[in-house]
C-alpha cells in the first residue's frame, strides 16, 4: 500500500496555510482497535496526514526545492478515533518559515470536531532532489490541489454494529518481538526494517527512510502492551489503554532498510484512569528516537462514547 496520507488539498494560502481531506477506507493497512469489535485507523499513523499536508504546503512555498521532515513535535493531542466510512478535514498552519527549517501546527477534524492536534511541529527543510525527484513531486501537487473542492460536512456519528464486528479481520503488526526485562514496569521490543516495505516506495523514492509515525507506533505498540499488563495485574481486566497524549517526541536518526530498532519502554507513572510510559528508541546503541506516552483507562462504553461518538 502507498503511503500516501492526503487525498487532496482544497485550500492553499502559500506559505501560510492548507486545508485537506482525508478518507478511511477498509482498503487502509493501518486500522486497528482499542476494544474489541471495533476497528479504526491507527491514530498514531493519522498524524501522517497532518504532516503530508504541512509538508505539501511548505514545498509550494518553497518551489518544490525542499522537503520538510519533523524532528521535534512539542505535543500531540488525541481525543477521537476515525472509523472506515469516515471523511476527515485537515488542516496546517505554518507558524514560521526560514531557509533551513519550519514550525508549524497541524488539526485533523471529525464531523467537525478536532480529533488529533500537532503541536509545535519542527521540520528541519532537506534539499528535495536528495530525497524526491521534483518533476515526481510536482506531478503529485498538481493531482491533489483541487481549489475550491468542498471540505468534508459534518455527519452524525455511525452506529457501531455487527457489520463493524465480523469485518475486521487483523492488524498490522509494528513489533517483530517483544522481550521481557525482569521488571514488570519495563519492556523490550524489536522492529526489523526491511526494504521490502511498501512505505519506501513514497518515503523517500531516492532515499528510503522509515516514517517517523513508523517509529513512533513502535513505540505506541510496546507501550500499550506494557499498560495492558500492568492493568491485568490490578486485575482491571474491563479497561483498555487508550492514547491520549504524547510530549517531547524527538527523531535524532534516518532509520532505514537493514537497521535493527530496539524500542523499551517504562512506566513512569500508574492512578486510576491514566497511564504514563516513557520510551526510547536505539539503533545501534545510538538514541534514534524518543517520546512520553499518555494513557487514559477507559472500560468499552466510556471509550465509544468518548472516541466513536464524540459525546
Amino acid at each position: 500500500m502507498r503511503f500516501l496520507m492526503v487525498d487532496r488539498i482544497c485550500e492553499l494560502s502559500r506559505g501560510t496555510s492548507a486545508r485537506g481531506i482525508k478518507n478511511i477506507s477498509w482498503d487502509h493497512e493501518f486500522l486497528d482497535e482499542y476494544v474489541p469489535g471495533v476497528p479504526v485507523f491507527s491514530p498514531v499513523l493519522l498524524t501522517e496526514a497532518a504532516a503530508q499536508l504541512i509538508s505539501w504546503a511548505i514545498i509550494e512555498a518553497k518551489d518544490f526545492t525542499v522537503k520538510p521532515v519533523i524532528t521535534i513535535l512539542d505535543s500531540y493531542v488525541c481525543t477521537g478515533h476515525p472509523r472506515p466510512g469516515d471523511q476527515l478535514e485537515l488542516t496546517g498552519s505554518i507558524e514560521s518559515l526560514s531557509p533551513e527549517s519550519a514550525l508549524a501546527h497541524g488539526t485533523i477534524l471529525l464531523n467537525g470536531r478536532p480529533i488529533i492536534e500537532l503541536g509545535h511541529a519542527v521540520c528541519y527543510l532537506y534539499p528535495l532532489q536528495e530525497l524526491d525527484p521534483p518533476e515526481r513531486a510536482r506531478r503529485q501537487f498538481e493531482n491533489l490541489f483541487m481549489p475550491g473542492h468542498p471540505l468534508p460536512a459534518a455527519q452524525p456519528p455511525a452506529p457501531v454494529g455487527p457489520f463493524v464486528e465480523q469485518s475486521f479481520a487483523s492488524r498490522r503488526r509494528w513489533l517483530d518481538r517483544i522481550m521481557e526485562t525482569g521488571d514488570s514496569a519495563t519492556l523490550q521490543g524489536i522492529k526489523n526494517v526491511t526494504a521490502t516495505d511498501d512505505c519506501f516506495n513514497d518515503h523517500f523514492p531516492l532515499k528510503p527512510v522509515l516514517p517517523g509515525v513508523a517509529i513512533m507506533e513502535a513505540q505506541h505498540s510496546l507501550a500499550r502492551e506494557l499498560a495492558l499488563r500492568q492493568l491485568a495485574e490490578r486485575g482491571l481486566t474491563e479497561s483498555f489503554p487508550v492514547l491520549c497524549r504524547a510530549e517531547k517526541v524527538k527523531f535524532r536518526l534516518f532509520v532505514q532498510p537493514g537497521d535493527q530498532m530496539v524500542v523499551e519502554a517504562t512506566v513512569k507513572s500508574f492512578s486510576d484512569g491514566q497511564c504514563s510510559v516513557a520510551t526510547r528508541v536505539t539503533v545501534g546503541g545510538k538514541n534514534a528516537a524518543s517520546v512520553l506516552l499518555q494513557f487514559e483507562l477507559p472500560e468499552r462504553a466510556a471509550y465509544l462514547q468518548k472516541y466513536i461518538l464524540g459525546r
